[in-house]
């Protein structure tokens, strides 16, 4: 009799482990995947390894489910994906870089390319001037890092707004702005610290 209670305590125990789920506190939203196919599926999303001698991204990005299974896709079948509250787009994009134009040493853009690399820009905000991060790995330090993008809606492309102390590149973005002369003003004067103001600004004042 001992021994069918001991055997059916553990047929229970070995069920309610097969079908753990995902506990997310507060009600916080799921991670999510979409597909290229359409399909949103939830659950947590991992796209980064964060190692002691090595940080890199994944080849594919990987998703436990709600169900607890683990599953994995190649970068070229996602859309976009969601985590900790923030979501990624696909783009595929061709670095340019021009040497001294407008009296800088460099002016880069990342154009908008079918046949350019695939990256995943987090996205900051959308508007009129979308705000995104352009993530990668710093090998010095081991690191992931980012660097702010902006791009008007009508532009295929999108241009590094930040310097290496995260504050604006005052002139790159001063001149790609240059259709609202009131924050080109404000930037000259030094009123913005941040990428994220100036688009904000540009949003709610310039047409």
């Amino acid at each position: 009799m001992k021994i069918k209670k001991y055997l059916f305590c553990l047929v229970v125990i070995l069920y309610v482990s097969s079908c753990r789920t995902i506990a997310t506190p507060n009600n916080e939203p799921l991670d999510n995947i979409v597909l290229i196919t359409g399909d949103t599926l939830f659950g947590k999303v991992d796209y980064f390894k964060e190692g002691y001698a090595l940080s890199e991204f994944y080849r594919k990005i990987r998703l436990t489910d709600t169900n607890g299974r683990k599953k994995r896709f190649k970068r070229k079948k996602v859309l976009s994906y969601s985590v900790n509250g923030y979501n990624y787009e696909s783009h595929t994009l061709d670095l340019e870089t021009k040497l001294f134009k407008n009296g800088r040493l460099f002016d880069s853009r990342y154009y908008i390319d079918q046949n350019g690399d695939q990256h995943f820009l987090k996205v900051i905000s959308k508007g009129k001037l979308s705000h995104y991060e352009l993530e990668w790995i710093d090998n010095d330090n081991n690191d992931l890092e980012s660097t702010d993008l902006i791009k008007k809606s009508e532009d295929n492309f999108f241009i590094p707004a930040e310097n290496a102390r995260s504050q604006v590149l005052k002139k790159v973005v001063s001149d790609y702005l240059s259709d609202c002369p009131e924050i080109q003003k404000k930037i000259t004067e030094k009123d913005f610290k941040y990428v994220f103001q100036v688009v904000d600004f540009y949003n709610e004042n310039c047409e």
